[in-house]
């Protein structure tokens, strides 16, 4: 008797740790399917009283809402249920949420005040034609950074400030410029960045953890505050330079970047703020690049990255350039799994894809944005996918050609071993759905993304879908 009653009292207090790891291990999958995810939390909080003050951790944690008709009262439902005075402390919990979201805070200092534990703030607003759709932001709170906003800001790990800068004419510029400034200024511990049409004329400091650079600038740093940065952006890892509409080059800030950064994994770099002899730099001196991603950039670029191509390349887009290129690419990158969505310029034949073919035996992901890149549709059916399907992992198409039920069945069809893939499709939900149901069998799709004009998905094709495809964890249409 005694036994059983501490077996009993064993059992229920491992009950609530048992709970929380299988919440855990739910949350966990929150950026492969925010929205599946959210749901499942929702539901959980209706089980009993122990799973409701769990699930309600989670659920509040990173709060998901599809942007769409009727986005904004539930981003006002979602505001008023927080800050009442039975769930106030579970807002505590959020680390990352945008800004927009939050209008009912009318400074930052308010925001920091509910979420003492943010690590992660998206400064965003979509722009449109006339202003922006959010148009109330106001700078006072970037400009002034009184004690609590500033605090809150030493926690912030990854900051978004694309909105936060010259970004309309109707907007005043220079109180963009200084509130983006004063933002990186206080921001000490920042890891990530991203910010688009920046100007750092003025910039002063910036975090010296920061790894993760995406930055399009209007008017770069000269090469003197360019050399005074260098220290705090040597642990660079992840580097994406874009370049602004009507923007100054970047070419100094790039080039100091290539001598002093030796440490970057995935590079992003477009013509317009890099030059070919800073790229040939950039690749010596950081082997440990795993992707490197040119844009719109001359076939010069592509031959300086292979002047000295890293060990261990997995990722390279090189654009639309020279034939030759891409296969020398996979002669010299013996770990390279994916051409992004680079395309032959010239010599786009049959025979040049059988000489891909022959030397892509690693390749496994595959973008195809139209069917003129494989030199004809037929071919791509009728060699590519037979020949390359078997390895492949990861296909994306683009949006311009679409495929009907029955050349989506011979893509799933011919690769076993897919477990992501972005199709723009015609048909109805039935058509479709037998399509996946015919390889249910040995399917391993893990994501699945439909786009076209006249696709309807009902909700009991969904279902079907998620039944026969177990391991599906992502279906959007």
């Amino acid at each position: 008797m005694q036994f059983s009653e501490i077996s009993a009292t064993t059992r229920a207090l491992a009950l609530p740790e048992v709970v929380f790891e299988i919440l855990a291990h739910l949350a966990a999958q929150a950026d492969i399917s925010p929205q599946q995810v959210q749901a499942s939390l929702r539901a959980c909080t209706l089980v009993n009283r122990t799973w409701f003050f769990d699930a309600n951790t989670f659920l509040y944690r990173t709060p998901f809402i599809r942007q769409g008709r009727g986005s904004e009262a539930k981003i006002e439902a979602l505001v008023r249920t927080l800050t009442t005075t039975n769930r106030g402390h579970y807002v505590r919990s959020l680390s990352r949420c945008k800004v927009e979201l939050w209008e009912i805070f009318t400074s930052l200092d308010k925001l920091f005040q509910a979420c003492p534990r943010l690590s992660s703030v998206e400064l965003c607003y979509r722009s449109g034609q006339s202003g922006h759709l959010m148009e109330p932001l106001d700078t006072e709170p970037f400009r002034t950074l009184d004690w609590t906003t500033a605090r809150g800001l030493a926690n912030i790990h990854e900051l978004d400030l694309t909105s936060v800068s010259i970004n309309s004419v109707t907007k005043e510029d220079t109180a963009y410029t200084e509130a983006a400034l004063n933002c990186i200024s206080a921001c000490t511990r920042l890891q990530k960045l991203v910010t688009s049409r920046a100007d750092w004329s003025n910039i002063r400091t910036i975090s010296k953890h920061l790894n993760d650079l995406s930055i399009s600038f209007v008017a770069p740093p000269d090469l003197k505050t360019s050399f005074a940065l260098a220290p705090s952006l040597v642990n660079l890892t992840n580097l994406h330079l874009h370049h602004a509409p009507q923007a100054l080059p970047s070419y100094a800030f790039a080039h100091v970047l290539a001598v002093h950064c030796r440490s970057l994994v995935k590079l992003d770099v477009c013509g317009e703020s890099v030059t070919s002899s800073t790229i040939q730099v950039m690749v010596r001196n950081n082997p440990g690049l795993t992707s490197i991603h040119l844009r719109n950039c001359p076939d010069s670029y592509t031959a300086a990255v292979l002047e000295h191509p890293p060990p261990n390349l997995e990722f390279f887009d090189m654009g639309v350039v020279d034939s030759q290129l891409i296969l020398k690419a996979l002669s010299l990158c013996p770990k390279l799994a994916s051409t992004g969505k680079s395309v032959p310029r010239n010599n786009n034949t049959a025979e040049f894809w059988q000489n891909f073919m022959e030397k892509a035996r690693q390749i496994q992901e595959l973008h195809v944005e139209r069917w003129s890149d494989f030199y004809s549709k037929d071919l791509f059916f009728d060699t590519v996918l037979p020949r390359l399907g078997p390895q492949l992992v990861r296909l994306w198409f683009g949006w311009r050609d679409l495929l009907g039920s029955d050349e989506l069945e011979r893509v799933l069809t011919s690769c076993d071993r897919l477990q992501v893939l972005r199709a723009p499709v015609k048909g109805n939900g039935q058509s479709l759905v037998r399509c996946f149901k015919s390889v249910a069998s040995k399917s391993r799709l893990r994501e699945v993304k439909l786009f076209g004009d006249n696709v309807k998905f009902c909700d009991d094709d969904k279902r079907r879908m998620q039944r026969f495809l177990p391991s599906l964890c992502n279906f959007s249409t």
